[in-house]
């Protein structure tokens, strides 16, 4: 339940309120990435590095095949060297292929594993973290880290992996091949390596604050195209196409910029590094024109020198670009980590609960959303089991807030909340959760079949029998039965396929099966017409019996049969007794009871 008739909670769209501070460093995000999600595959990984340096070994293992080629074979005319080697070129070039295909296909198993294990891990918390998390974190921003994050987090250690083991290990070989060649002419290439270093070091850090924008711009275009997905027809019915249009654009445009201000600096490196080795390249070139070098090195040494410098680039190319995917990467795993690390809800109690007698008291209850404003106020009530207490009073009085505890949705801020004379805190948090049915004014169904939606709070399988009297019990059997496929017709995402009222039914059904000895019904009714809500009255009234109920209503009609009617205004109760004995009191709720019916008899 959404803490609607409380103060609003929190602004969607801060996540920090609720997360955790994440340390803005590479290292500690890169260590915790492969110790808990790339080690456990060890096997696979090592097989992986294997094939990686044995396809850097074989390029290396060209360049080297080069001299001898052109010094014993070409040079001399010695045609049984110039086949060896040629044999040699194809073996290497096959061992080369094998070498590629597994290590890429190993590296990304690994990376789909990574992949599935966060988003488990990110789902297994928001499965148990508190209302709270949830008010300041947008459902965009949310689906974003499952999706988005996930990917990006994943390209970050297989590339990664890929660059560090196979072109950084390249680059070594051939760097230590090119001066066992010639170290004079090695001067340049070390002359050019500090150079890269730094341009190296530069973009690194420019990527590093891009990523952060991009995945800013990313979680505004998800929660925009989320609202514009969930409210269309509120849009169109206010004619705020335009608006929201103008919205997302501005978002989507954010979005472009700063995607092109980082393809920007990415592509821009490549040509640089590009012109910094081709400015060593004739240099070399040069100097080899020098008599006095000339004199002591081979053509086979010259030529394999410079094979080596070209195949310098693609290596370096790709350390450039592992920036761009390495930063982007540890910023969506920052992202992630935030929400695995966030706090869970507190469920720390170890008392077990069967079946709750449904005695529960309220010990001077206060409760706050921002720790500022409270929205209840040292509510004191005791409801004995089997009682049906009607809460009503103005919107935004604490209504639904009050409900919102019992099921530990939310945290008092002072005082204690007790069920059959223990603290809610004592019970474990399922076992307290089991106790209590809710049927809402928003009604929730899943993208299943209307027998799931109605089973879905039940441990066991349930049967035709148990479903059709949950069904009877809500007046939605001859509904159900007359849609196509009976309880297997699927009721589409957000029972979209179905109307209000219908949803309203299959809710009251499942709460029915559920068999709770405590009851939450949040303006039950609200979204049927006359003839099914005096159906479902009767329904909910004989449902309610043997329960502790409590029942939130605008409409002060449902409420007369309630043992007990409590009248919140301000987060606090002003009124409490019957229907008979408020109304001779003549206070809030008479005021409020005669307002609604003066209208409905006009």
């Amino acid at each position: 339940m959404a803490a609607a008739d409380g103060a609003a909670a929190p602004a969607a769209g801060t996540p920090a309120a609720t997360q955790p501070p994440v340390p803005d460093r590479t290292w500690p995000t890169l260590i915790r990435l492969f110790r808990d999600y790339v080690l456990p595959h060890w096997r696979v990984g090592v097989v992986a590095i294997l094939a990686m340096l044995l396809f850097s070994a074989t390029q290396v293992g060209v360049v080297a095949a080069i001299q001898p080629l052109f010094d014993r074979g070409l040079a001399e005319h010695d045609t049984a060297t110039i086949r060896l080697y040629a044999l040699l070129f194809l073996l290497l070039l096959v061992l080369q292929g094998i070498a590629f295909f597994f290590a890429h296909y190993l590296s990304h198993w690994i990376g789909r594993r990574l992949i599935k294990q966060l988003r488990l891990d990110v789902h297994d918390r928001l499965l148990i973290m508190p209302n709270s998390a949830f008010d300041q974190l947008s459902s965009g921003q949310l689906i974003s880290k499952l999706t988005y994050e996930a990917e990006q987090t994943a390209n970050a250690v297989t590339e990664g992996t890929l660059t560090l083991f196979k072109d950084a290990v390249r680059v070594i070989g051939l760097l230590g091949y090119m001066l066992f060649l010639s170290p004079w002419l090695m001067l340049i290439v070390a002359f050019i390596l500090p150079i890269v270093g730094g341009l190296i070091a530069y973009i690194n850090k420019r990527f590093r604050k891009l990523s952060k924008r991009i995945h800013r711009a990313v979680g505004g275009v998800g929660t925009i195209a989320e609202e514009s997905v969930h409210a269309h027809q509120e849009i169109k019915l206010f004619g705020q196409s335009d608006r929201e249009r103008q919205r997302f654009e501005h978002f989507n445009e954010r979005n472009r910029r700063e995607f092109m201000r980082f393809s920007a600096t990415k592509y821009a490196t490549v040509p640089l590094v590009r012109l910094i080795v081709a400015i060593a390249m004739a240099l070399v070139i040069a100097l080899i024109t020098v008599d006095t070098i000339v004199e002591t090195i081979s053509v086979g040494t010259i030529a394999a020198f410079a094979a080596a410098m070209a195949m310098l680039n693609e290596p370096l190319k790709h350390l450039v670009k592992l920036n761009a995917t390495l930063q982007k990467g540890l910023t969506a795993a920052r992202s992630i980590f935030s929400v695995i690390d966030a706090e869970p809800e507190p469920d720390h109690g170890t008392r077990s609960l069967t079946r709750a007698a449904g005695h529960i008291e309220f010990r001077s209850v206060c409760f706050s959303y921002d720790g500022e404003r409270e929205v209840l106020h040292k509510i004191d009530l005791e409801i004995l089991p089997g009682e049906t207490i009607a809460l009503t009073g103005p919107s935004g009085s604490g209504k639904t807030t009050l409900v919102n505890l019992l099921p530990r949705f939310y945290e008092p801020s002072s005082g204690a909340l007790h069920l059959d004379g223990l603290p809610l805190t004592d019970y474990r948090m399922a076992d307290l959760r089991r106790q209590i049915a809710l049927v809402g004014q928003d009604v929730l169904l899943f993208n299943t079949t209307v027998a799931g939606n109605i089973a879905y709070g039940c441990e066991h399988e349930v049967s035709l029998e148990a479903l059709r009297q949950a069904a009877a019990t809500a007046n939605a059997l001859e509904l159900i039965e007359s849609l196509p496929q009976g309880f297997d017709t699927p009721v589409g995402e957000d029972g979209v396929l179905l109307s209000g009222g219908q949803r309203q039914r299959l809710a009251i059904a499942r709460a029915v099966l559920k068999d709770a000895p405590i009851l939450i019904l949040d303006e039950a009714t609200s979204a049927l017409d006359t003839e099914s809500e005096q159906a479902i009255q009767t329904a909910l009234e004989r449902l309610m019996e043997g329960r502790t109920s409590l029942v939130i209503a605008h409409r002060l009609s449902t409420v007369e049969n309630a043992d007990r009617i409590l009248f919140l205004e301000d987060g606090q109760i002003v009124e409490q007794g019957t229907h008979r004995e408020l109304l001779a009191h003549g206070g809030r709720f008479a005021a409020l009871h005669q307002m609604q019916f003066a209208g409905q008899r006009r």
